[in-house]
């Protein structure tokens, strides 16, 4: 396999669903994403704060290119297209218009994760249980890990139910071959007090394979001020009573208000330790970690504290701005980020001969009609077109060529095929 076909340090300006297309496959060791929740509200940051200027509407409704992105979802999968289908039904036209756009995204993120990969979504219950629904088919039920509950406090709400304090991280892997580091939490107040009680009898030593024996503190203390204390005798360090972490983490605040040193006023911003946390339990030293919803570079100033390489990509050109901005303030260091807007081109499928020379397969697969209205015709009348376009990210492969008759070819033109079936379907021919 090829390796990624883009620089460490790269940060993208456009819409992410084109550069995931573009990016080499398996070419990330780790996925973080905070993407929008469908809360139903605007975000904006405050003037005067460093994000000044981001704002983004957490507003869905379903239009005909969402329809037709549907469409495409239930040829490729039937079971990811029953999904979405029954969120509809339970909940409205947003929510189906929301998974939607999550679902195409991740079907790419799952193509460009490693075989020994992670990917942590972070979401709330909003739409948590939908979005599990969409990772159960896309990366397999089998490699559903956890349910992270992030807990913080904040301000009471008055709502008549129990206080809702508390973000969703889904935790996912490729494969069961995949890399976990165990990390340890504080040590336990019982496990302190049996230490501190040791502490208070003296020390054990046990060295040079003698039994362990109980020296008297003071008189210990006392020796190693004299300089009178046999070199092979040494306090044991205190070992035990730090537990695995479970999957709710109490022990990392939100960010509060803007006296925090780390918040640079972006709406929805995360606390560097949680994603620090993500980052060393599931990444490799050096290894790759990708955040395509980045924007205040919390992931990617979590990814160099933690000595990994990063890769971003958002909507908003002020996202340039804050990851150098950050990387200075925080670490006062002055990377050179890769700013781009181009979309990567693929080395990872060798070299692909024209793609007009598929034709003859693409017109026995199709058994002579044309992919738009369906009409069947003479192997002269028929063209290859790519069902999404170069500038969108596609490549030449055969996989995303299709036979279009001369009509169909000049109505999708240089659009999506989703633009295309929605004319199509406008003027009465789908």
């Amino acid at each position: 396999m090829s390796g990624p076909n883009f620089a460490n340090r790269t940060l993208w300006t456009a819409d992410n669903l084109d550069i995931l297309r573009g990016m080499n496959s398996e070419s990330v060791d780790l996925i973080y994403l905070d993407p929008p929740f469908n809360s139903n509200r605007t975000y904006e940051a405050p003037i005067g704060s460093q994000a000044a200027g981001a704002a983004f509407k957490d507003t869905w409704t379903l239009s005909d290119v969402d329809l037709a992105w549907h469409g495409e979802v239930s040829e490729q999968s039937p079971a990811l297209y029953e999904v979405i289908k029954a969120s509809r039904l339970a909940a409205g036209d947003a929510m189906m218009s929301y998974l939607i756009m999550m679902a195409v995204r991740l079907v790419q993120l799952r193509r460009i994760l490693k075989s020994s990969g992670s990917i942590y979504l972070h979401c709330d219950p909003t739409a948590s249980h939908y979005l599990k629904m969409l990772m159960d088919v896309i990366f397999g039920r089998r490699f559903y890990r956890n349910e992270i509950a992030w807990c913080y406090r904040g301000l009471p709400s008055k709502a008549r139910v129990w206080q809702r304090k508390h973000d969703v991280i889904l935790f996912y892997t490729k494969t069961d071959s995949y890399i976990f580091e165990v990390l340890r939490g504080a040590p336990t107040a019982g496990s302190l007090r049996t230490f501190e009680s040791g502490q208070r009898r003296g020390y054990n030593v046990n060295l040079s394979k003698r039994m362990a024996t109980v020296f008297d503190r003071d008189k210990y203390e006392k020796a190693v001020r004299l300089g009178t204390i046999p070199s092979d005798l040494k306090p044991v360090p205190f070992k035990g009573g730090r537990p695995p972490l479970r999957d709710w983490w109490e022990d990392i605040r939100m960010l509060g208000g803007p006296k925090n040193k780390e918040r640079v006023g972006y709406p929805t911003q995360k606390p560097l330790a949680l994603v620090e946390r993500i980052i060393r339990a599931s990444s490799p030293t050096d290894g790759m970690v990708l955040d395509p919803f980045c924007g205040c570079a919390t992931a990617m100033v979590a990814a160099e504290r933690a000595s990994r390489r990063w890769v971003g990509i958002d909507i908003s050109p002020l996202a340039v701005k804050l990851v150098k901005q950050r990387l200075a303030d925080e670490m006062n260091l002055f990377y050179d980020v890769t700013a781009r807007t181009d979309i990567p081109k693929r080395t990872d499928l060798g070299v692909l001969p024209p793609y007009k020379t598929h034709k003859h397969t693409l017109y026995g697969k199709q058994e002579g009609d044309c992919n738009g209205c369906k009409v069947h015709f003479p192997y002269k009348n028929l063209t290859v077109d790519h069902v999404v376009p170069q500038s969108k990210g596609s490549t030449d492969h055969y996989d995303n060529l299709q036979l279009l008759c001369g009509w169909c070819n000049s109505v999708k033109g240089n659009g999506t095929w989703e633009e295309f079936k929605v004319k199509m379907a406008a003027n009465g021919y789908l």
